[in-house]
């Protein structure tokens, strides 16, 4: 059965036997889960035609037909790049916690397994109500899976992140209840069509913008909304980390992609405002990335960076910064999950988190040194590397806005690439440190890894057309369902 259906059971029918599974088992069932679901996504993608259909392989359920309430899932041009990723990603995160050293319980697995179904679900949602649930829904394994295996200070972290995202959730049910109860009896939310063809009057709008962009904002997040970020991300374990920074921030984005074209007229009004606080924190992003010498808060302060230029580009409304900003999603999610790959391979080696701690890594692992450097190009956008695409259109669709916001959103990536090669040259040259002196070669499995890693963004890189033409698609659709 080809179904989006099919895609969401699979994951959570193998995190259920990890549950009950032992240690040994639960490892190799989590591996087959996210390796079966990504085989299966690209059998759906092979037969995916993006000319002739819009939404392909839905699966509908009636749930409380007394209030028109349904669960509706199914992929479109606008989910297919995040759907690609979240399987590539989470692959990688549980080949990272099969690296020897990196070992984790039955339940750990279990809770990656959720936390993919949920993604899958949040991501194939064709509905407002659909999207609603699973927004939230992805909170609760990320919960647990922090609590239970981060840092030392990870209560802190993890109750400041759930305190955020579930006020956030909550703007966004007010928002959507609201919208469905002054519409109703005669709105059917069964889709997303449905929900773009009624429009409330333009002073609703207003609020109801207000709710879903503060939702959104605290789940990317986006200046000034990004407090919980850095502290929750040292304090997350690695493979979950890849996760969490390649994917759930990924639905605040795409929550941008879905809504902006209900409220048109409100982010036209808005832009200037909401534009200039994607750029500050843009900046304020790469600064406070260059002062950090933890690796994983630069990390975390870099992605804060990349995630406000995309925010940014969705807000333009235009072909080249929806395309730019479904391409970067894709692109940031491979090289921060990399990013976070490399890091883990220099922590669990030296025990040290510091970019002081490290010099000379290059001389006795060279291919790691390539490997990390690669990652890099494509994280600071070089050209050749799938990083490039996405920001390039993401600048041009702001330049084309308004030019003296895209002026400084492109200037700022000079610092992105200053704060990365100098992480790089700190670490790669220079004479090896003690704790470098026996710093092990890569296995196997890191390999593996890095491999599949560094070929994804060469490749998407080279031969960006095919894949950035969905959100061409994307925009089609969803700009002239409205009437305006």
């Amino acid at each position: 059965m080809n179904s989006s259906g099919v895609l969401i059971l699979i994951p959570f029918i193998f995190s259920l036997l990890s549950f009950v599974s032992g240690k040994k088992w639960s490892s190799i069932i989590a591996l087959i889960s996210s390796v079966g679901s990504l085989f299966y996504f690209l059998l759906l993608l092979s037969a995916y035609n993006v000319k002739t259909n819009y939404v392909a392989f839905g699966f509908y359920y009636d749930w409380i037909p007394s209030i028109r309430a349904s669960l509706s899932f199914g992929m479109d041009a606008a989910n297919l790049l995040v759907l690609m990723l979240t399987q590539i990603v989470v692959c990688l995160a549980v080949l990272a916690t099969m690296v020897k050293g990196n070992d984790r319980t039955a339940s750990y697995y279990g809770l990656i397994g959720l936390t993919h179904t949920f993604l899958n679900a949040f991501f194939s949602a064709q509905n407002p109500m659909t999207f609603l649930i699973f927004f939230e829904a992805t909170l609760i394994p990320v919960y647990f899976l922090i609590l239970n295996f981060g840092g030392p200070k990870r209560k802190q972290a993890v109750f400041k992140f759930f305190i955020y995202t579930v006020f956030g959730g909550l703007l966004m049910l007010l928002a959507i209840l609201f919208y469905q109860s002054n519409m109703f009896p005669q709105l059917r939310l069964d889709s997303w069509a449905d929900f773009y063809q009624y429009k409330l009057s333009l002073k609703y709008q207003y609020w109801l913008f207000a709710a879903f962009f503060i939702a959104f904002a605290i789940k990317a997040p986006l200046f000034p909304f990004h407090t919980w970020q850095a502290d929750l991300y040292s304090q997350a374990d690695r493979p979950t980390l890849m996760i969490l920074a390649a994917l759930l921030s990924k639905m605040g984005i795409y929550g941008f992609v879905r809504f902006n074209f209900f409220f048109i007229q409100v982010v036209y009004d808005w832009f200037n405002y909401i534009t200039l606080l994607c750029v500050i924190g843009v900046v304020y992003g790469a600064i406070v990335a260059w002062r950090q010498k933890d690796i994983i808060r630069l990390i975390a302060y870099s992605s804060l960076s990349h995630i406000g230029l995309m925010a940014a580009g969705t807000m333009t409304l235009t072909n080249i910064g929806m395309q730019g900003a479904m391409f970067a999603m894709l692109a940031h999610g491979l090289a921060v999950a990399g990013l976070i790959f490399v890091a883990d391979v220099m922590i669990r080696r030296t025990n040290e988190h510091s970019v002081d701690s490290f010099s000379g890594i290059a001389r006795n692992n060279p291919r790691f040194a390539v490997y990390f450097f690669i990652i890099l190009l494509s994280a600071v956008g070089l050209p050749l590397t799938c990083g490039f695409i996405g920001e390039f259109y993401l600048i041009w669709a702001l330049v084309e806005f308004k030019f003296y916001i895209g002026l400084v959103a492109a200037l700022t990536l000079i610092f992105g690439a200053a704060y990365m090669l100098r992480w790089y040259q700190k670490t790669m040259f220079g004479i090896p440190s003690s704790n470098i002196i026996g710093f092990q070669k890569l296995s196997l499995s890191e390999d593996y890894i890095f491999l599949i890693l560094v070929m994804l963004i060469l490749i998407l890189g080279l031969f960006p057309a095919d894949w950035i033409g969905f959100g061409q698609f994307a925009y089609k659709y969803m700009n002239f369902i409205p009437d305006n």
